[in-house]
Protein backbone atom coordinates (compact mmCIF):
# COMPACT_ATOMS: atom_id res chain seq x y z
CA UNK A 1 0.00 0.00 0.00
CA UNK A 2 2.84 2.36 0.83
CA UNK A 3 4.39 1.84 -2.65
CA UNK A 4 1.08 2.60 -4.36
CA UNK A 5 0.63 5.75 -2.30
CA UNK A 6 4.17 6.91 -3.13
CA UNK A 7 3.60 6.18 -6.84
CA UNK A 8 0.33 8.15 -6.92
CA UNK A 9 1.94 11.07 -5.07
CA UNK A 10 4.90 11.07 -7.48
CA UNK A 11 2.56 11.07 -10.50
CA UNK A 12 0.55 13.96 -9.07
CA UNK A 13 3.74 15.94 -8.44
CA UNK A 14 4.99 15.33 -11.99
CA UNK A 15 1.63 16.37 -13.43
CA UNK A 16 1.69 19.58 -11.38
CA UNK A 17 5.23 20.34 -12.56
CA UNK A 18 4.23 19.75 -16.18
CA UNK A 19 1.23 22.07 -15.80
CA UNK A 20 3.42 24.78 -14.26
CA UNK A 21 5.39 24.92 -17.51
CA UNK A 22 2.41 24.80 -19.85
CA UNK A 23 2.88 27.34 -22.67
CA UNK A 24 0.12 29.91 -23.13
CA UNK A 25 -0.27 31.92 -26.32
CA UNK A 26 -2.54 34.94 -26.60
CA UNK A 27 -3.04 37.40 -29.46
CA UNK A 28 -5.21 40.37 -30.30
CA UNK A 29 -5.71 42.84 -33.13
CA UNK A 30 -5.37 46.57 -32.70
CA UNK A 31 -5.56 49.00 -35.63
CA UNK A 32 -4.80 46.25 -38.15
CA UNK A 33 -1.69 45.03 -36.31
CA UNK A 34 -1.50 41.69 -34.48
CA UNK A 35 0.05 41.60 -31.02
CA UNK A 36 1.16 38.25 -29.59
CA UNK A 37 2.12 37.36 -26.02
CA UNK A 38 3.66 34.04 -24.99
CA UNK A 39 4.14 32.95 -21.39
CA UNK A 40 4.18 29.91 -19.14
CA UNK A 41 1.19 29.15 -16.94
CA UNK A 42 3.28 30.12 -13.92
CA UNK A 43 3.67 33.64 -15.40
CA UNK A 44 7.21 33.31 -16.77
CA UNK A 45 7.73 35.02 -20.14
CA UNK A 46 8.72 32.88 -23.13
CA UNK A 47 11.86 34.50 -24.56
CA UNK A 48 12.96 33.55 -28.10
CA UNK A 49 9.89 31.38 -28.69
CA UNK A 50 9.48 30.53 -32.37
CA UNK A 51 6.32 32.05 -33.86
CA UNK A 52 4.86 30.82 -37.15
CA UNK A 53 1.81 32.49 -38.72
CA UNK A 54 -0.29 30.62 -41.28
CA UNK A 55 -3.24 31.85 -43.33
CA UNK A 56 -6.66 30.28 -43.75
CA UNK A 57 -5.28 27.94 -46.44
CA UNK A 58 -2.56 26.69 -44.07
CA UNK A 59 0.26 28.50 -45.89
CA UNK A 60 3.03 30.05 -43.80
CA UNK A 61 2.97 33.81 -44.27
CA UNK A 62 5.66 34.81 -41.76
CA UNK A 63 7.69 33.71 -38.78
CA UNK A 64 9.77 35.24 -36.04
CA UNK A 65 10.72 35.02 -32.36
CA UNK A 66 9.32 36.48 -29.18
CA UNK A 67 11.35 39.18 -27.44
CA UNK A 68 12.62 39.17 -23.84
CA UNK A 69 9.09 40.01 -22.64
CA UNK A 70 7.52 37.14 -24.60
CA UNK A 71 6.00 39.54 -27.14
CA UNK A 72 5.84 39.56 -30.94
CA UNK A 73 3.87 41.79 -33.29
CA UNK A 74 3.28 42.06 -37.01
CA UNK A 75 1.09 43.62 -39.66
CA UNK A 76 -0.42 40.81 -41.72
CA UNK A 77 -0.35 41.11 -45.52
CA UNK A 78 -4.08 40.34 -45.64
CA UNK A 79 -6.88 40.73 -43.13
CA UNK A 80 -8.02 37.13 -42.99
CA UNK A 81 -8.25 34.25 -40.54
CA UNK A 82 -4.79 33.56 -39.11
CA UNK A 83 -3.40 30.78 -36.97
CA UNK A 84 -0.47 31.79 -34.79
CA UNK A 85 1.69 28.89 -33.65
CA UNK A 86 4.24 28.94 -30.84
CA UNK A 87 6.90 26.23 -31.15
CA UNK A 88 9.14 25.35 -28.21
CA UNK A 89 11.87 22.82 -27.52
CA UNK A 90 10.77 19.28 -26.84
CA UNK A 91 7.95 19.44 -29.39
CA UNK A 92 5.76 21.69 -27.24
CA UNK A 93 3.41 23.97 -29.14
CA UNK A 94 0.49 26.26 -28.59
CA UNK A 95 -1.87 27.84 -31.11
CA UNK A 96 -4.12 30.87 -31.23
CA UNK A 97 -6.64 31.63 -33.99
CA UNK A 98 -7.61 35.13 -35.01
CA UNK A 99 -10.80 35.23 -37.06
CA UNK A 100 -11.09 37.63 -40.01
CA UNK A 101 -13.89 39.50 -38.23
CA UNK A 102 -11.47 40.65 -35.54
CA UNK A 103 -9.74 42.86 -38.11
CA UNK A 104 -13.07 44.51 -38.94
CA UNK A 105 -13.98 45.03 -35.27
CA UNK A 106 -10.64 46.63 -34.48
CA UNK A 107 -10.16 48.78 -37.56
CA UNK A 108 -9.11 52.37 -37.14
CA UNK A 109 -12.18 54.56 -37.66
CA UNK A 110 -12.04 56.72 -40.77
CA UNK A 111 -12.91 60.32 -39.96
CA UNK A 112 -15.94 61.53 -41.84
CA UNK A 113 -15.80 64.88 -43.56
CA UNK A 114 -17.79 67.59 -41.90
CA UNK A 115 -17.66 70.67 -39.77
CA UNK A 116 -15.55 70.77 -36.66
Amino acid sequence: MRKVSFFVTALALLAAMAWAHNAVLWAYVENGKVFVEAFFSDGGKIKDGQIVVVDAAGQKILDGKTDAEGKFSFTPPKREKLTIILLLDGGHRSEFVIEAEEFEENATPTPSPGKI
